[in-house]
This record gives C-alpha cells, sequence and structure tokens, in this order.
C-alpha cells in the first residue's frame, strides 16, 4: 500500500509516458480532475509484450488478456512503447503468428489505443463486432470526447447483442457510463435495472451504479455505492478513484471527508496501473492539509514520467511557495474558533417564542446568519419590537458578537480604492453569487477564506490579495481571471 508520507516508490519508478486506461471527465476544467489515466508502470511484470500478445492472438479474448498486454507494455524490461509501435508498424507480419486470425484486428486496435493513437485506433475498430472490438472502439470514441457517436455505438451494439440473447456484461456496463456522459440517464437505468438481480452485488455494478447516482446529482448515495464497490473489490481503481473525488467535491468539506478522500486516492494508487490525476489529485488534499512536503512528491513524480504536464507543473510551483510562506498559527486557530462559533444554530439558545419564530421566518438559522442584520432590519420585521431586539442582543454577547458585526467584516473598505466597472456593471451581476462562476474546489475554498461572497466583493480584489491568501496560487488566480472575463469582469489594479 503507497504510504501517505512516501510516495517517493511512484517518482522513483516512472519512466513511460501517460497511458489513458479510463475515462470519466465530466468536467476537465476542474481543479480536482475527474479522469483516470494511468501514469507508471508496474514492478517488473513476469509476461513480455511479445508472450502477452501472442498469447492474446492465440486465445478466446478475455479482459484478462487486455490487463496483461498493458501490464506488459508498462513493465517489460525492454521500452514497452518502442517495442509496441514497432509490432504496429508492421502488423501483418507480427499478427500472422496468431493461432486465431479473427483475434488480429482487435488486438491491432488496442494496441493503437494504448500507445495514445485513438484516432488510428477508431479506424482500425470501425468494423471490428467482437465484443472486445466493439467495447475498445467505444472505448476510444470516448477518449477522442465523441460522447454522442460513442452513445450511437453503444445503441447498435446492444441492439445487435439483444438478437442473438443478452449483451456481454463489459458491452452492458461501457454503456451506462456512456449513457450518463451523453445525459441519457433513463437508457443508463434501464440496463442498471436489467443487470441487478443477476450482478448487483458485484463491484463493477455497484460502481456504475455510482456513475448513475452522481450523474443525477444524488451525491451522497454515489459515494455510498462507491464504497461497497470497494468493499467488493479492494482493487476497483476506479471506485477508489471516484469516491476520493466526490467526497472531497461533495463531502460538505469536513475534515472525515478529506481524510477518507485521501485514503481512497492513497488507495487508487496501490493498484496497478497508479493514475496520474489521482497522484495530482491527492497532491492537492496534501497541500490542504499544509502537507506541503508530500504534495511536492506528488507533483514532482507526476513531472519524473511527463516534464511536460502543465497542471502538475503549476500545482508544484504553488506548493513550492507554499512552503515558504508563514502564518500567524495563532490567528489561524482564532478564525478557526470564531467560525465554528458563527456555524452555532440559533435554536440552541433559549429564545422566547416570538422571537425565535421571527428569527426563523427572516430566515436566520445561525449566530453567522444573525451577525449579517442590523437593529434597523430586526426592528423593521413585523412583531419583532425592542424586548425581542434586547433578548438577540445579550444572546449574541454571550458569544463575542453583536448585530452588523459580519457587514463590518465582509463588507467593501471604503477608504480602498474602487473597480472602476463597478460603474459601469449592471447591479444583477454584481450581486450575482460567486457559486455562479463554478470554481474549481481549491478556488472556492480560497474564497471563503478571503470573504468573497458576490461578483462585487471579488472584482474589488487585486491580484496580489488573492495570492496572499493561503493555497491560492496561479492557478487558481488563472481560473479567476478567465472566469470573471467570461463576465467581462475583471480584477482591480
Amino acid at each position: 500500500m503507497v504510504l501517505a508520507r512516501d510516495v517517493s516508490w511512484f517518482a522513483a519508478s516512472a519512466r513511460r509516458e501517460c497511458l489513458v486506461a479510463d475515462s470519466l471527465t465530466l468536467n476537465p476544467e476542474e481543479d480536482i480532475l475527474e479522469t483516470n489515466e494511468a501514469v507508471v508502470e508496474t514492478p517488473q511484470n513476469e509476461t513480455s509484450l511479445t508472450d502477452a500478445l501472442t498469447l492474446a492472438g492465440a486465445s478466446e479474448l478475455t479482459s484478462d488478456h487486455f490487463h496483461d498486454i498493458q501490464s506488459a507494455f508498462l513493465g517489460d524490461s525492454e521500452d514497452g512503447r518502442s517495442l509496441l509501435r514497432s509490432y504496429v508498424s508492421d502488423w501483418a507480419s507480427f499478427s500472422s503468428s496468431f493461432g486465431k486470425s479473427e483475434n488480429a484486428g482487435v488486438l491491432h486496435g488496442f494496441a493503437l489505443f494504448v500507445l495514445g493513437q485513438v484516432g488510428e485506433a477508431v479506424e482500425t475498430l470501425a468494423g471490428e463486432q467482437s465484443v472486445w472490438g466493439r467495447y475498445y472502439y467505444i472505448k476510444a470514441l470516448l477518449a477522442q470526447m465523441k460522447i454522442d457517436a460513442a452513445a450511437k455505438a453503444v445503441d447498435e451494439t446492444l441492439a445487435g447483442a439483444s438478437k442473438g440473447g443478452s449483451p456481454a456484461l463489459e458491452i452492458s456496463l461501457l454503456g451506462v457510463l456512456v449513457y450518463c456522459k451523453a445525459r441519457r440517464e433513463e437508457d443508463a437505468l434501464r440496463i442498471l435495472n436489467a443487470l441487478e438481480s443477476e450482478h448487483g452485488e458485484t463491484s463493477a455494478f455497484l460502481f456504475h451504479k455510482g456513475l448513475y447516482l452522481e450523474r443525477i446529482s444524488e451525491c451522497q448515495e454515489a459515494i455510498e455505492y462507491y464504497r461497497k464497490a470497494c468493499d467488493a473489490d479492494d482493487d476497483n481503481g476506479d471506485a477508489y478513484f471516484r469516491l476520493g473525488f466526490c467526497l472531497d467535491l461533495y463531502g460538505r468539506g469536513s475534515d472525515e471527508n478529506i481524510d477518507d478522500a485521501i485514503l481512497a486516492y492513497e488507495n487508487c494508487l496501490r493498484i496497478f496501473p497508479p493514475h496520474t490525476n489521482a497522484v495530482i489529485n491527492l497532491g492537492i488534499l496534501y497541500e490542504d492539509r499544509e502537507r506541503y512536503h508530500d504534495a511536492i512528491k506528488c507533483f514532482e513524480a507526476v513531472l519524473h514520467y511527463n516534464p511536460n504536464h502543465e497542471r502538475a507543473k503549476l500545482f508544484l510551483e504553488d506548493a513550492i511557495a507554499c512552503t515558504r510562506m508563514f502564518y500567524d498559527k495563532e490567528e489561524e486557530k482564532k478564525a478557526d474558533r470564531q467560525s465554528q462559533v458563527l456555524k452555532i444554530p440559533v435554536s440552541d439558545f433559549e429564545l422566547s417564542v416570538r422571537s425565535r419564530n421571527c428569527l426563523q421566518k427572516m430566515n436566520i438559522n445561525t449566530l453567522g446568519d444573525l451577525i449579517m442584520k442590523t437593529e434597523q432590519e430586526l426592528l423593521s420585521y413585523k412583531n419583532f419590537g425592542e424586548t425581542s431586539l434586547k433578548e438577540i442582543k445579550d444572546m449574541l454577547t454571550q458569544k463575542g458578537l453583536r448585530l452588523g458585526q459580519g457587514l463590518e467584516q465582509t463588507g467593501p473598505d471604503l477608504n480602498q480604492p474602487r473597480n472602476p466597472l463597478e460603474a459601469t456593471t449592471a447591479p444583477d451581476v454584481l450581486n450575482r453569487p460567486i457559486e455562479d462562476l463554478n470554481l474549481s474546489v481549491r478556488s472556492r475554498r480560497c474564497m471563503e477564506r478571503l470573504g468573497v461572497k458576490s461578483m462585487r466583493d471579488l472584482i474589488n480584489r487585486t491580484e496580489v490579495q488573492l495570492m496572499s491568501a493561503k493555497n491560492f496560487g496561479m492557478t487558481s488566480l488563472n481560473e479567476i481571471k478567465r472566469k470573471l472575463g467570461e463576465l467581462n469582469l475583471r480584477l482591480r489594479g
């Protein structure tokens, strides 16, 4: 198992370029990456690449054959990429020794696929009608992000298979993934319902049920299905990857969920093949936990095998910069304590029925909500009088708070220059919540730390102010600037 504090083995073993093993990308711009890509080779494989291909060429093809070829490609003592390219360049000659000539086309297409030549793989596999030929044809279309074409191929494949009986399980489950990507959730559910009685307890089924639930925004239930998939098969790397991703993105920011996300990514890395974006995502979470040196190891590991990986370069620069920054720990602890106080529900206090009802009707649920209101705002509400006001003020005093305090802390500093765009931009745009930008996880967290809640708040910040925030680096800054540019807005200065 990959140790949380030591991923150096990963960097030491990395030699070869990226192999796209699977793609679950729903939003490729997301900072927490969703694509599951193989990154490094397995430890020395017992089967050579030549033997793995020859054995597959003489057998009834199964998933194990393709796994063995991929393992040998990455783990062969020779340069697997150069060797496979030499075979592909004269495939007719190489495949002439196959015991089953009908496997030659499928294996040719698969070889092109693992080499990253997906366009040629699509052309080679387009005419293949076997289960595995169709399977990797659809996978190659997904790798090209041709979702509609992949969905059409699934339609044709399932329709053809149904004439001769039930379609292969692998094709059916791949259909769930494709239909989810194509936003054809009803078709995905139809397949799942058909498979559930026979395969409902398998890790593969549970994982794909999780994908469907995530697509229809039942994210907490999806997390539970990913957990079940991992429990059913401790070697299901895709399930661990998706579990880590969802725990971080949808886990409501709790420390327990972040710890579980880290563990899921660490489990993902112990399974061959390790995945690029599992390493990057793990590095981001290490950084958020202030484990900067562990984060640096993760990003360096990716760059060791792929020096041109742009996102890893940016993340590495951010992590290194964090090791050179110093924070007032006491101030941070004080801010954390205040944050916990502001989350306390007003229902925890013994208020009169009138005060409690008024707060409920004003949608004031926590102390944080309450300090965003002024005395005048509360008194202007029907049935809220001086007696209720005194009761509320006494309650806040117990916690060292007062009415209007939140407005003072998050409101604009009138002594600071304002962004000229305020005068020319429509108020409804300026007042839009920051959530409308659909920022990455890291950027969203930084906005929370800075108290930036609206477009108006954001455009009155400078690049320097944003960059001074903990864990806010060039990647996040570029994202903010790009998102604002889409609204014809920009930062101050």
